[in-house]
């Protein structure tokens, strides 16, 4: 099984310069935990999830900060042709619930998260036939 099949919702993207208050509301209305940031209509430059939000309160620092100010600019990301198990090794190796999923060309197609993984009866079946070693120790 591949990452593309489990994507099931169009990636949300959040604009550059649009504050962490934004992007708690819109997290919200979309039930989602995670944003894309995109700069120009089509660069990425890094993620916004809940913990970023929670983070940004808990230091006392203003909700109307821009996002660019409190994101995490170290995207991590995996091809949709990529096996579902590629997901939750990224995940597993970074300390992450979500992994943004990009096309041949690099462009955002979507993210996947944790709960996506786990929420799949094929996918956990996929995920326990490859390494699990590999998976889930890293190698160890």
């Amino acid at each position: 099984m591949n990452v593309s099949q489990i994507v099931t919702r169009p990636l949300i993207p959040i604009a550059a310069g649009r504050t962490v208050l934004d992007a708690a509301k819109l997290l919200l209305e979309k039930n989602i935990g995670l944003l894309v940031i995109i700069q120009d209509s089509t660069k990425v430059v890094g993620v916004i999830s809940e913990r970023d939000i929670i983070r940004t309160i808990a230091s006392g620092r203003p909700l109307s900060m821009p996002v660019d100010d409190v994101c995490t600019k170290r995207v991590v990301t995996v091809h949709g042709n990529s096996d579902v198990a590629e997901a939750a090794k990224a995940m597993n190796k970074n300390t992450i619930r979500h992994v943004v999923v990009v096309d041949d060309k690099g462009k955002p197609i979507g993210v996947v998260s944790m709960r996506d993984l786990v929420g799949e009866r094929a996918t956990l079946t996929a995920i326990l036939q490859s390494d699990e070693k590999e998976i889930f120790h890293g190698g160890d």
